[in-house]
């Protein structure tokens, strides 16, 4: 068959739109797939071929297909705008036309050197085959190419375009798994008869799809734009035109996936980016998603790149969709900061059997700002620590600071502890102070057999020292072969007398005769102060019981 087809061309427009401007693989294949779009195709199937190393790239679509005026017109004619014709739709009208720039044909040449298109439209009896070379086009003299033309017979009703890209210029084999997800990355058709699949070189089937990505992440909290924006956000948005999806993952994303992609006319316009929001805090590094903004791509001015990677905020209409960006990004990431930490607490609560607000609560010390700091960090969104360092940080954090933290530092004697403890954990701090007085006097009245007198009578007719009269209780005794001097010894038995006399007279007269709320609001008995009179009933505890052990076999009231 003669050739009447001509690719008419400057030569540098060639080198530098098509060469060099793509090199990325599924960049320079999107533009065959944005055609198949325009062709009404329903399927589109990219497959990968390697027999005994001689690789190739094979794009095939069930689209209408050119007739040989098509080809001469449409295909080889470089730079024409396909929005132009037909109101921007395509041929069927179903759909808005994808391309615009009408230099895909050049992309190919970023990744190989040989070409072969063959196509066919429904109705027609013979297919149409055009073989383009890289080499040649270069070698042409003057501005035109005249690439070679055949064709061959087919059945009627067959009807689509096949693009076969051979000696490519990368080495490697490509990887099916990876090229799928990035032509997932790159286009957003929402029409439901539209299907893009990867078939490697074995046969195995990859559907292509943006939201198979974001499905397959292990999400934190995930929403839809608009439908689960805020009102304000949502009345916000630019022209009423936004739709798409944002995640936030429970685990960094890969970098390249960070941030938003923005897609126009079911291709993407801008790569995933934050849009000049300040990337310092971590919870960006969890934000992936998409949104559909064609209406930036429907003025006559080009806003996007002609790879497609980047969309130019210089315009009145970008910049608005910019700044919306920016306030759309910081709400999911303050979102998914409050979600992760309202998890991350909820599940500390749940292993651990305990409430975070209600434990720091509990600690009325100046401490309980350190221990609320740290245990904020457990629970951070932004914390890297995995579960089992969190958990190992908050069971010490715990051992040091336990539930009215408070009480346990004082380290009090058991037995008073015991009869305090859910008092204190109660709030009703005089109440405990006024049970552990009562287990200490009880234990006094108990070894001496002192009945129907104040506590003040009993402490006193127990420990008093009056010179060498014996004492009932003599706290001393413990101490009697240390080789103490006898001094000491008296001043171990004083100052148990003086110190149960004064914690009864400071504390427990005061607390019996006046109205509680009125020491509180007075100050002239708080918590603190309590908690320190626990100390002080601890302390005597302590050496009551070492003086009661130490008089097992003798009798309470020997001399001194």
């Amino acid at each position: 068959m003669s050739s009447p087809l001509t690719l008419k061309f400057d030569p540098l427009t060639i080198e530098h739109l098509g060469y060099k401007m793509y090199s990325h693989l599924p960049n320079a294949l999107a533009e065959l797939i944005a055609n198949a779009y325009d062709a009404d195709a329903t399927r589109v199937r990219v497959i990968l071929r390697d027999d005994l190393g001689d690789r190739a790239v094979v794009v095939e679509d069930n689209g209408h297909g050119m007739g040989l005026g098509d080809l001469q017109e449409k295909y080889l004619r470089i730079g024409r705008n396909r929005r132009a014709d037909g109101n921007g739709r395509s041929e069927s009208g179903r759909r808005a036309v994808a391309g615009k720039k009408g230099l895909g044909k050049l992309a190919l040449f970023g990744i190989g050197e040989a070409i072969e298109l063959t196509t066919k439209r429904g109705g027609d009896s013979a297919a149409l085959r055009v073989a383009l070379n890289w080499s040649e086009i270069k070698n042409a003299t003057g501005t035109e190419y005249h690439p070679p033309l055949s064709s061959h017979a087919a059945p009627s009703d067959d009807h689509g375009t096949t693009v076969e890209l051979t000696r490519l210029h990368r080495r490697t084999p490509v990887n099916a798994r990876e090229l799928a997800q990035s032509l997932g990355r790159l286009f957003g058709y929402l029409d439901d008869d539209f299907e893009i699949e990867v078939v490697d070189a074995a046969g195995v089937s990859r559907p292509v799809n943006r939201d198979s990505r974001l499905d397959s992440l292990q999400q934190d909290i995930g929403w839809r734009v608009p439908g689960d924006l805020p009102d304000d956000l949502r009345a916000k948005i630019p022209n009423d035109k936004i739709r798409g999806r944002i995640v936030a993952a429970a685990k960094p994303v890969p970098p390249e996936q960070r941030g938003i992609a923005l897609y126009a006319h079911g291709r993407l316009a801008n790569e995933p980016e934050f849009y000049g929001v300040p990337e310092s805090s971590y919870a960006y590094s969890y934000l992936t998603g998409y949104l559909d903004v064609d209406y930036v791509d429907d003025g006559a001015s080009d806003v996007i790149s002609t790879d497609r990677r980047s969309i130019s905020w210089d315009g009145d209409v970008t910049a608005e969709l910019n700044q919306y960006l920016q306030q759309i990004l910081r709400w999911a990431s303050q979102e998914r900061r409050s979600a992760r930490k309202k998890a991350t607490k909820e599940r500390i609560e749940s292993d651990h059997g305990v409430d975070l607000n209600r434990w720091v609560g509990s600690i009325r010390s100046e401490e309980r700002d350190a221990v609320g700091r740290a245990a904020s960090v457990l629970t951070s969104p932004d914390s890297a620590l995995d579960d089992g360092d969190r958990k190992v940080l908050f069971e010490s954090l715990r051992s040091i600071a336990p539930d009215y933290a408070d009480l346990h530092w004082r380290h009090l004697h058991p037995a008073i502890k015991r009869v305090s403890e859910r008092y204190y954990e109660s709030g009703l701090f005089h109440a405990a102070l006024a049970e552990a007085l009562k287990r200490f006097v009880n234990e006094i009245r108990q070894a001496t057999g002192i009945e129907g007198q104040e506590a003040s009578a009993i402490v006193n007719q127990a420990f008093k020292v009056d010179g060498d009269k014996p004492v009932k209780i003599d706290i001393a005794r413990p101490y009697a072969d240390a080789g103490f001097d006898i001094k000491t010894l008296k001043n171990i038995r004083n100052g148990q007398w003086k110190l149960s006399d004064g914690v009864v007279a400071a504390f427990r007269n005061p607390g019996a005769h006046e109205e509680e709320l009125l020491l509180i609001e007075t100050e002239a008995m708080t918590y603190q102060d309590c908690l320190d009179a626990l100390s002080i009933v601890s302390h005597l505890y302590r050496h009551l019981e070492r003086a009661l052990e130490a008089s097992v076999g003798s009798e309470l009231g020997d001399d001194i």
